[in-house]
């Protein structure tokens, strides 16, 4: 009896499946299709990739595995100041690497004036409200030392600087509380480069 080949539905509700070709070298790459009766669909992640959908769009990769040097608390310790210290209630935190990375709803910015919920979203601009909303990357706390576990806060900046660092400290939780309570409010643009003015 055949395996069900893998698939991986994202925000949008777009179920994608995956297809694995031989190269003419031998190796093999993995190809999206949204076709279920596609040749050569895999049935399982294979070993060393990953399959991973970006907040900003919600588009899929199959990709080489990406290392986590944040712990699932620390992930945890970003969600939970989120939650209790910003007016943003539609985001998306992932972790790659040593990022902890806060992504928000383009109907999330202070100059909006309104914070809705993820169901709200749907409520005010529709079901098909997912197949176009955007996340846009706003603050990451940046892992700096592995082994006294000290973070750098970056935020995002504007079109001279792409981002900016603004504090850093062993204490994930003080940061995490402090800086999120900006995200979503005007007061995130009073933060510029440590030292300048």
């Amino acid at each position: 009896m055949s395996k069900e080949p893998y698939n991986y539905t994202n925000r949008q509700g777009k179920v994608h499946y995956f297809k694995a070709i031989r190269t003419k070298k031998g190796g093999i790459r993995y190809y999206i299709t949204k076709n279920p009766d596609s040749e050569d669909l895999i049935t399982k992640v294979p070993g060393g990739f990953e399959v991973t959908e970006y907040p900003y769009d919600g588009r899929v990769v199959i990709r080489k595995k990406v290392p986590v040097y944040v712990t699932q608390e620390e992930v945890a310790i970003v969600q939970k100041a989120m939650k209790a210290q910003s007016p943003v209630k539609d985001f998306i935190i992932t972790a790659e690497k040593g990022g902890i990375a806060i992504s928000i709803s383009q109907f999330s910015h202070y100059f909006d004036g309104l914070y809705p919920t993820a169901e709200e979203t749907k409520e005010l601009w529709g079901e098909n409200v997912n197949l176009w909303k955007k996340y846009d990357w706003i603050m990451t706390f940046e892992l700096l030392d592995k082994k006294k576990r000290s973070f750098q806060v970056i935020r995002k900046a504007n079109v001279e600087y792409d981002a900016v660092p603004i504090d850093e400290g062993p204490d994930l939780n003080t940061l995490a509380e402090k800086y999120c309570y900006h995200i979503g409010r005007e007061s995130l643009l009073h933060f510029w480069i440590p030292g300048e003015d």
